[in-house]
């Protein structure tokens, strides 16, 4: 599998490093998928299953972290090993940017849609404790509003009542 690999990045320009690219390039696309991974088993054991904004998403974070590492592999590569950059080198570069996301977002769904059953189970769970809890605070309100009115005092009937 090693050998096709290699052999793909020889078709895309690369004569120079190419372990150290095919290796940088496997740890962070098969980062990227295991982030996907733990960020929907996070979402699936969460209590409430109410989505998270992008930016608290542990697959997002991994993703800026490892989107951060290629751009400075791919300066330190052009920039200083081979002094230049071919219009393969850039679609290969591009195309690995383009992927990483893809791969979190594969990850994180594959995990959903194994545990889908697990999570139609709770959330039906939690609407029953909602209507649970409704009906508990108008229980309450109701014991609230007869407690209110029996501290009230109750009118003197032989006083006046002002007209």
């Amino acid at each position: 599998m090693a050998e096709i690999y290699l052999q793909m990045l020889k078709s895309f320009g690369f004569d120079e490093m190419q372990t150290w690219i095919a290796s940088i390039s496997t740890m962070l696309f098969s980062a990227n998928l295991l982030g996907g991974i733990l960020s929907g088993l996070m979402f699936a054991a969460s209590r409430k299953l109410e989505r998270r904004p992008l930016k608290e998403r542990i697959a997002f974070r991994l993703f800026c972290f490892s989107e951060g590492i290629l751009v400075i592999f791919i300066f330190f590569y052009h920039v200083f090993m081979i002094e230049l950059i071919l219009p393969e080198h850039m679609i290969y570069w591009g195309s690995a940017m383009v992927m990483m996301p893809l791969l979190a977002i594969i990850g994180s769904e594959v995990m959903l849609v194994t545990f889908s059953g697990k999570m139609a189970d709770k959330k039906e769970k939690l609407e029953q404790l909602k209507v649970q809890q409704r009906i508990d605070m108008r229980e309450k309100r109701k014991l609230d509003a007869s407690a209110d009115s029996s501290m009230r005092p109750k009118p003197n009937p032989l006083r006046r009542q002002k007209t």
